[in-house]
Parts: structure tokens; C-alpha cells; sequence
């Protein structure tokens, strides 16, 4: 028995060496209902490494009943013993009825390699490495809007006038599949909800699409980023915060958008009818959503937050996300908040990655962390997420942590977006910044890029003086020839 107990120590050190990507546990899942053990493994085996207690409990499985593995009830105790930690479903359990079942001194053994294995590669290891560790003496402070305890939540649009026929728009904003979703279309004003990160100077750098229904929205969109919000602050220090926003058709009462578009309405009406009748996670998540994204449909008090806040306990990682995110929106409860959207990003979504990634690189709340912020950018970048990617390349060029400084890697990584991001001034003022840094230096692109920056910049109407004040003091005392 020792000798497979060394055995499995030297593999879980192999098993738990760095990654750049949280695992996909949705997809994970899927293999592992298809009986394609090897995949699931390797999609678990990888969550593992941020503590997912369902990435641990299916570990678990798959070796306690030697699923495209040899079985083996050393790896399994040892994986459910790191679901217990979590409190995951009936682990704790099953670790005990199985030690009842050995001998005394078998379950002494088993019980030391259990705890021998958690003290080095547990929870507490685990939560120090990846995840945000809270400021005490800041936790209890509310960040205030231009001295306002909140932010407006719906946006009215003065020039809408796109009566275009839309593509159709589904209802699930779940990440990994739509195998339930329900379209619907209109020729009439669009819905849409955004998640937008509004920075110190009041704008708006970006945005998350939560909801999408009705006519085009790019237009919607275009006047509503250059529309200036409050800005953020907290202990008199201006800060980047999150906030949701309405717009269009979303910012609608019930009774104006039955008599302004009476086919969205019912179509929606219809729609939530039918998942309040749904039975699957899925469908439960949805409803708990359109409840969210729809105050107007009837529902009791706080329900909406009641069912997600049920999904997440039982591991739904939807649900921890915009649970977790609504708490942290309206400043509730900042431990739970964070903890929720923790929770969420060990089982690889996006948005979660992403949100997780600013709050360790940001929030006041939380001892700021650039390399822990770069983990999940980074994760959220490999998964295709752009506006990770600017933060990620940000943090490779300007880490205060030198340790952290790459500039190929970020020259690359820029090459990679560069048809995404043609509108962003922070875009070309990270790309200003890599031409200046990189091996092959090259300055006149250093002020050329700096500019545009600067020009877009003030366009969003972005505070851009501390770009202007970088490129006056780059080019104090020289001459450059340029085309213009």
C-alpha cells in the first residue's frame, strides 16, 4: 500500500504543475456523460489544479470505479477528501462509510495520506495561489458615484431610429452550449443589457453583452460608450468599478413596451412561461435569469436571487457568477461576492475569469495581486476573450512586479487582436508602448501610436493626460519628420 501511496504523490505532482487555461468543465462534463473517460480526466485533472470540488468529486469516480482507469481507492479517498473541503455533496460521506469498511490500521494510513496530500496541494494552498485574499480594513467602505450611493441602471437613447428586421436572439446567455434556448425577433427598438466597466474618469472602456433581443444594437451601443458616468470612488481614490446598465426596450415598463412592442412582449411573456415549467438545471438557471433580466414579470420579492443563489449551491456555475456579481454590483456583501465569482471561475467561464481577473488587479477590497490577475486574463484570452486579452498585455508591459514584464509575449498577444481592437484607443497605446520596449525598438511608431491613442482616446471622451504627459516627456528635446 506505501508503495502506491508513493506512486500517486509523484503523479500529483505532475498533475499540479502550472497552466495558462481553467478547464472547461461544461465541456468536461459532456465527455464524461459520452463515456469518454480519457478526456474527462484530462478536463478534470485540470480544473483540479484550481480546486474545483466537482473537477475532485469526478476524479473521484472515475477512480473508485476504475472508469478507463485501473481502479485504485487510494486516488479516489484522496480526491473525495478534497471535495470534503468544499463541503461537496455527500464526499465526507462517502470517505466515511468507505474507512468503516477497512481495517483500524488501514483507515490510520489512509487517513494520513488524505491529510498529508491536503496540507500541501489543499484548499488553503490552493486559495493563496489563484485567488484574492480580502483587506479587512477596507471591506466595510462603499464606493460612491460622484458622491451617489448608486448608479442609474437604464440608459434612454435620444436618436434611436433603426428599424431593421434582426437576426434572432435567444434568451440563454449560458456559455458552452444553447441546446435550450428560445429565439425570438422584432422589427422594433432592440433589448439589451450590458455589463460595462466604467473607469476612474467616469467612461466606459467595456462591455459584456447579458442580453440581446430585438433590432441591431450597434448603434445603441456606439452612443451609449461615449456617454460619461459618475465616477467610481471610494475613500476619496478613483477607482474602477462594474456596473449593469439597460438600454433600449430593456429600460421599458411593462405597460410602455406593451404599447410599443407588444410581439417582444409577449414573445417574452411566452418564453417564461415555459422555463417557470422547466425541470432541467438549464431551464432553471434560465428562468432565475429572465426573472433577473425582466423585473416585470411577476414574481415574488427577491426571487430571482432566491433561485440563483439555490443553483449555485448546487454547483451551477452560472449561477455563482451572477450571484456572486449582483452582490458585488450593489456592495451587499463583498466576502460573499467574491467568493461566488471565485467559485465560478474554477469551472472555466469566460465572464468569470474575466471579473475575477479585475478584482484582483483592482478592486479596493482585496490585496491587489498582477500575477494572480494575469492567470485568469490570461485563461480568458486563451478562450478567445479580447478585452482579457488588452488587460493581460497591459500587465505583461506595465507590471509595477518586473517579474511579470514580457514584451514578446505581449507583441505577440497584440498581433492576435489586432483586427478586434481597431477602435480601442487603449490598443494603440499598448502598442505605442511595445514598439518602444521591444527588441526591435522602433520610436517614430512609439509617437505615431501614442497619438492615434490619444486621439480615439479623447474622441470616447477618456481622461488621456497621462498618455499626453508620457509622450511629451518621450520626445522633450528631439525632432521627428513625419508624413503629416
Amino acid at each position: 500500500m506505501m508503495k502506491k501511496n508513493t506512486k500517486w504523490l509523484l503523479f500529483a505532482t505532475a498533475i499540479y504543475a502550472s497552466t495558462l487555461t481553467a478547464a472547461d468543465i461544461l465541456k468536461t462534463d459532456s465527455y464524461f456523460t459520452a463515456q469518454h473517460y480519457d478526456l474527462a480526466k484530462s478536463g478534470y485533472l485540470e480544473a483540479a489544479q484550481l480546486g474545483n470540488p466537482h473537477a475532485y468529486y469526478q476524479l473521484a469516480r472515475i477512480y473508485a470505479k476504475g472508469l478507463g482507469v485501473e481502479q485504485d481507492i487510494i486516488n479516489a479517498l484522496i480526491y473525495y477528501s478534497l471535495a470534503a473541503e468544499y463541503n461537496y455533496f455527500d464526499a465526507q460521506k462517502v470517505i466515511d462509510n468507505t474507512l468503516l469498511k477497512l481495517p483500524t490500521e488501514s483507515q490510520a494510513a489512509f487517513k494520513k495520506v488524505m491529510n498529508d496530500y491536503k496540507s500541501k496541494q489543499g484548499k488553503s494552498v490552493i486559495d493563496a495561489k489563484y485567488f484574492p485574499v480580502l483587506k479587512q480594513a477596507t471591506i466595510t467602505a462603499r464606493v460612491t458615484f460622484d458622491d451617489k450611493a448608486q448608479l442609474e441602471p437604464v440608459f434612454y437613447s435620444e436618436d434611436f431610429v433603426d428599424n431593421s428586421i434582426a437576426n434572432m436572439n435567444n434568451l440563454a446567455i449560458e456559455e458552452g452550449g444553447n441546446e435550450d434556448a428560445f429565439f425570438m425577433s422584432t422589427p422594433k427598438e432592440p433589448y439589451l443589457i450590458l455589463d460595462i466597466d466604467i473607469a476612474p474618469d467616469g467612461s466606459v472602456r467595456n462591455y459584456f453583452e447579458v442580453q440581446k433581443l430585438g433590432g441591431p444594437v450597434s448603434r445603441l451601443i456606439e452612443e451609449f460608450v461615449h456617454f460619461p458616468q459618475p465616477k467610481p470612488s471610494i475613500n476619496g481614490h478613483h477607482i474602477d468599478f462594474v456596473h449593469r446598465v439597460f438600454l433600449g426596450a430593456a429600460g421599458h415598463s411593462k405597460s410602455t413596451l406593451v404599447n410599443e412592442n407588444e410581439q417582444m412582449y409577449s414573445q417574452i411573456l411566452r418564453v417564461a412561461r415555459k422555463l417557470a415549467k422547466g425541470e432541467s438545471l438549464n431551464e432553471r438557471y434560465q428562468h432565475a435569469m429572465a426573472l433577473l433580466n425582466f423585473p416585470w414579470l411577476t414574481q415574488e420579492e427577491g426571487e430571482a436571487e432566491k433561485k440563483l443563489l439555490a443553483l449555485a449551491n448546487i454547483g451551477h456555475p452560472g449561477a455563482m457568477y451572477e450571484y456572486g456579481l449582483l452582490l458585488y454590483r450593489e456592495q451587499r456583501d463583498i466576502p460573499t461576492a467574491i467568493n461566488w465569482i471565485s467559485q465560478s471561475s474554477k469551472y472555466g467561464l469566460v465572464r468569470s475569469e474575466y471579473r475575477l481577473g479585475m478584482i484582483l488587479n483592482s478592486s479596493p477590497w482585496v490585496q491587489q495581486d498582477q500575477r494572480k490577475a494575469l492567470f485568469w486574463f490570461s485563461s480568458a484570452m486563451n478562450k478567445g476573450d479580447i478585452n482579457s486579452a488588452i488587460r493581460a498585455i497591459d500587465i505583461k508591459l506595465n507590471a509595477k512586479d518586473k517579474s511579470l514584464i514580457d514584451v514578446e509575449s505581449a507583441v505577440l498577444d497584440l498581433q492576435e487582436i489586432e483586427h478586434k481592437h481597431a477602435n480601442n484607443p487603449e490598443y494603440y497605446y499598448l502598442l505605442a508602448l511595445s514598439f518602444r520596449d521591444r527588441k526591435a525598438r522602433d520610436f517614430s511608431k512609439f509617437v505615431s501610436n501614442m497619438r492615434t491613442a490619444i486621439k480615439r482616446g479623447n474622441s470616447a471622451n477618456w481622461d488621456t493626460s497621462e498618455w499626453q504627459a508620457l509622450l511629451d516627456r518621450s520626445t522633450v528635446g528631439r525632432v521627428y519628420i513625419t508624413e503629416q
